[in-house]
């Protein structure tokens, strides 16, 4: 097993088990819902992991007092940086193994998840909403895409965070901000 290998599965490892972004099935919905904000809970109902949405939303201090816009900046944000944390491991791995055209695709799908991101983020600075789901979903497909050429490139994580993207953008969108 070659020392690059092991160190990305290390890298998932340790992201998975990830207080902020841990699946934890012993987690009380009720519970984590009376220690949360109306609006978090209204998103974060919205998605496939309630637990997740609010564990990653309240590792950034400003969740408490958020409104929609500041909810959105942190939704992308985590998903930003996430997407580029992701890039980095994948940058790494091929210094290592620079002939694996399945992380050069990698590569090539989290430069295209950055790049859509970053655009949602700019357009949450001049209040265009609309793109914004567009932009989560296209961080969501290369996520997966990258997971289909590079199986121990997991994208739950990524896919989760985009979810909560997609469910804030669409407050925006349904005139709930």
């Amino acid at each position: 097993m070659s020392a690059s290998f092991v160190f990305f599965l290390f890298f998932i490892i340790i992201n998975s088990n990830h207080p902020a972004y841990a699946d934890d099935h012993d987690h009380d919905d009720q519970t984590t819902a009376k220690n949360t904000t109306q609006l978090v809970d209204r998103v974060c109902n919205k998605t496939s992991n309630y637990s997740f949405c609010v564990e990653a939303l309240y590792t950034d201090s400003r969740t408490p007092d958020a409104d929609t816009y500041t909810l959105a900046y942190i939704s992308f944000g985590l998903a930003y940086n996430t997407a580029t944390n992701t890039r980095s491991q994948i940058t790494d791995l091929l210094k290592n193994n620079a002939t694996s055209d399945d992380l050069k695709r990698c590569l090539k799908d989290y430069n295209t998840a950055i790049e859509a991101l970053g655009s949602g983020l700019n357009d949450l600075n001049s209040e265009t909403f609309f793109t914004l789901p567009g932009y989560a979903n296209t961080t969501s497909l290369s996520a997966e895409d990258c997971e289909a050429h590079y199986k121990p490139l997991l994208s739950f994580t990524i896919k989760s965070l985009c979810q909560i993207c997609v469910v804030v953008a669409n407050l925006f969108n349904d005139g709930g901000y």
